[in-house]
């Protein structure tokens, strides 16, 4: 992952709202309706710190797909480089210190051989034994079904980000959690215009707990 200085960030920002005035007007609009808006440049340039590799995906793209948020990614999937694009609803978020539950919903997947045009997976796609429509049903020729994954139906997913190990061992993203869900419970979350909404619940009796959180 890159190492950026905080005066570096700070100047970024600095150019961005400079360029966009109008998005930090709809930004502040938002927050008065309890309302978290995150532009999906920052989304971008989140997802080009993530660190790479040969198995890692490519050319990864996010755009606004309202209400939905489209993703797309170049990856290698048993040996065969696919491109993956879908619409993602997301339903639900429950956080608790033990669990970070995102319930979505998976539309619009599409899905494109690049490579090895007479593998298993071509053959699949091209005889429509592949249902893209449910893709829940996907995970069926998944040797082993990842353990972040709690359930999957159709085109319904429910997982548990506590279950990715980077996540579930780091001690910022723990004491986030510990701080912040004493006092904020997440709402809807969509997309409007390059942005992505986020609803708030505050739940100002958790005051006390986040606070010690915070402390320690």
């Amino acid at each position: 992952m890159q190492q950026l200085k905080v005066s570096q960030i700070l100047k970024s920002l600095g150019r961005y709202a400079a360029s966009h005035p109008r998005l930090f007007g709809e930004i502040a609009r938002h927050a008065l309706n309890r309302r978290l808006a995150v532009p999906l440049d920052l989304v971008r340039w989140a997802v080009t710190l993530a660190p790479g590799g040969d198995k890692a995906p490519k050319d990864i793209t996010v755009i606004a797909q309202p209400p939905a948020l489209g993703l797309g990614a170049t990856a290698n999937i048993m040996g065969t480089e696919m491109r993956v694009d879908a619409a993602l609803l997301i339903d639900a978020i429950d956080a608790t210190t033990a669990a970070v539950k995102v319930t979505f919903r998976v539309r619009d997947l599409r899905a494109s051989v690049l490579n090895n045009l007479q593998g298993n997976l071509a053959k699949l796609l091209a005889s429509g034994a592949l249902n893209l429509s449910k893709p829940a049903s996907l995970l069926n020729f998944v040797p082993k079904r990842p353990p972040a994954i709690l359930e999957a139906k159709e085109d319904r997913f429910v997982i548990d980000l506590l279950k990715f190990p980077q996540l579930a061992a780091n001690p910022s993203f723990q004491k986030a959690l510990r701080t912040m869900t004493p006092i904020l419970a997440i709402g809807d979350i969509h997309t409007e215009g390059d942005l992505l909404v986020i609803g708030l619940k505050a739940t100002p009796r958790g005051l006390r707990e986040s606070f010690q959180a915070f402390r320690s």
